[in-house]
């Protein structure tokens, strides 16, 4: 069973995301892509992380993988022993996300022993995100607040009403529905040869985690092209080593 501790309100959650970082995140599921996770992350143990890699403009499922190789590289760096469900994870649904959200707060609370002058702003060096809080001046609404005014503007802000279609412009409509519906057909097979090679990987991603700390080569250099993120270059040298080579450096 859960310990008490981690059944923190959904408000508390983004709240404290928010407030830490100086975002201005509205849902659980926006949580999906990690980004705000591995900036977590360097809050609590700086410099765990190289800031440069996190991928904050990700939108889609596939791109959020390469943000939760960067946290859980880091969760391996500071010993901490969580396998991160990255398959649910990246669904964005409610409950998985919430879980985990609840999980990290809890594991900040017991472990971070600094961050009240971190400046999350000038961590992310003028990287944009997706939920960029303005900065606050003197007096200003805190963040959790000014999300608020927000959601009830949307939520008062009446609908367009939808425009009916020009009578003259019949069959490039239909032409435009045409493309539109093979698009779908594309992107639906696109999408589920993507799961399917997703789902390899992470069977052999969990087959790896039944050698942990056995120390098996072949299995460590496995683990190291599973890991390697896009911006690193995986070589293969004759002698069947395997060695990543970084193409950035922060």
């Amino acid at each position: 069973m859960m310990d008490g501790a981690f059944f923190v309100s959904k408000s508390e959650l983004l709240t404290w995301v928010n407030s830490l970082l100086c975002l201005t995140i509205t849902k659980v599921e926006q949580m999906a892509s990690a980004a705000a996770y591995c900036q977590i992350m360097d809050v609590m143990y700086p410099g765990c992380i190289p800031m440069n890699k996190i991928n904050w403009g990700v939108k889609y499922e596939h791109e959020f993988v390469n943000n939760y190789k960067l946290l859980q590289q880091a969760f391996e760096k500071q010993n901490v022993h969580k396998h991160i469900e990255v398959e649910k994870l990246i669904k964005a649904k409610y409950q998985d996300n919430l879980e985990f959200m609840q999980w990290f707060k809890r594991f900040f609370d017991l472990n971070c022993r600094g961050g009240a002058d971190y400046n999350a702003i000038e961590r992310r060096k003028g990287v944009k995100t997706l939920w960029d809080a303005c900065e606050r001046k003197a007096g200003a609404a805190p963040v959790a607040r000014s999300i608020e005014k927000s959601t009830e503007k949307l939520k008062t802000t009446p609908a367009p009403k939808p425009q009916a279609k020009p009578k003259h412009l019949g069959g490039g409509v239909n032409a435009s529905e045409k493309q539109i519906a093979e698009l779908k057909i594309n992107s639906g097979t696109i999408e589920k040869e993507r799961d399917f090679y997703f789902g390899k990987l992470r069977s052999i991603e969990l087959f790896c985690d039944h050698f942990e700390g056995q120390n098996n080569k072949a299995v460590l250099d496995i683990q190291k092209i599973l890991f390697a993120t896009d911006d690193q270059e995986v070589i293969v040298n004759e002698d069947g080593t395997v060695t990543i080579v970084s193409s950035q450096t922060e």
